[in-house]
């Protein structure tokens, strides 16, 4: 089963057309994608459930997240929201969009202890170069609710991703993805804790074909065809139970 981890969705006809739900099933198909990670653009409830109407179509397809400001004074409703009435699986955070810090519990704590409470999921933007959001802040945050699997996005590039593998090898329900990283980066997670990568390509902003391509250059290069198979899905499945048929 080969899964991407990083997926948005179109849910305007004013954003970006490479990410409407028929050209990313197209896109998914072409490159023999069995399931991918989604969320729209941007937070907002009306947003994700123009989301859950479009991919209503594909059950087998997509697992929703909603993608949530924290700030909001709603958030708490609006993730109850998506997961009771919109099927969502878990929640997406961007601290750069949004304004927010990583480092702020007291501001996340309503949203994780819903999370923690379900045993669900959390995607964090994380890139190097904000001060809102670096790797060594998620060791706090996994600590804190340990039965919520969070998923480092980008796995701090440019220029943090030591600091997000040297994390996700310590605290057991941080995981990293690869969004946007290096072709290094990648050989550096599966040197150093290949249990704990998702493959995400951040589509439309990259495209599945380029990622997959990355993930099969870094496993030729260590020659670690097993490696790339935990990568490109194996590693989503184990975690959340896919290899047994069940969904997150």
């Amino acid at each position: 089963m080969v899964i991407d981890a990083h997926v948005h969705i179109a849910t305007d006809e004013n954003e970006n057309f490479r990410a409407r739900v028929e050209n990313v099933i197209r896109k998914m198909d072409d490159n023999h994608i069995d399931k991918v990670v989604c969320f729209p653009f941007s937070a907002g409830l009306e947003k994700q459930k123009k989301l859950a109407e479009l991919i209503a179509p594909y059950p087998d397809r997509f697992i929703q997240l909603a993608f949530i400001n924290p700030k909001a004074a709603d958030a708490k409703e609006q993730l109850l929201y998506c997961l009771d009435r919109l099927g969502c699986r878990g929640m997406k955070l961007h601290p750069w969009f949004d304004n927010f810090s990583v480092a702020d519990i007291t501001l996340l704590k309503p949203l994780f202890d819903i999370l923690n409470e379900r045993k669900l999921y959390c995607v964090i933007h994380c890139t190097s170069e904000d001060y809102r959001v670096h790797p060594v802040m998620f060791e706090r945050l996994g600590n804190t609710f340990p039965d919520v699997i969070i998923q480092m996005a980008h796995m701090g590039e440019v220029m943090a991703g030591e600091f997000a593998i040297d994390v996700a090898k310590r605290v057991p329900n941080v995981f990293l993805d690869t969004a946007i990283t290096s072709y290094m980066a990648v050989i550096h997670v599966l040197e150093q804790c290949p249990d704990k990568v998702f493959m995400g390509c951040d589509f439309p902003f990259y495209q599945f074909e380029m990622e997959i391509q990355k993930q099969k250059l870094a496993a030729a290069d260590l020659k670690d065809s097993e490696g790339m198979k935990k990568l490109m899905g194996g590693n989503f499945a184990r975690v959340f139970g896919l290899d047994e048929q069940k969904l997150i």
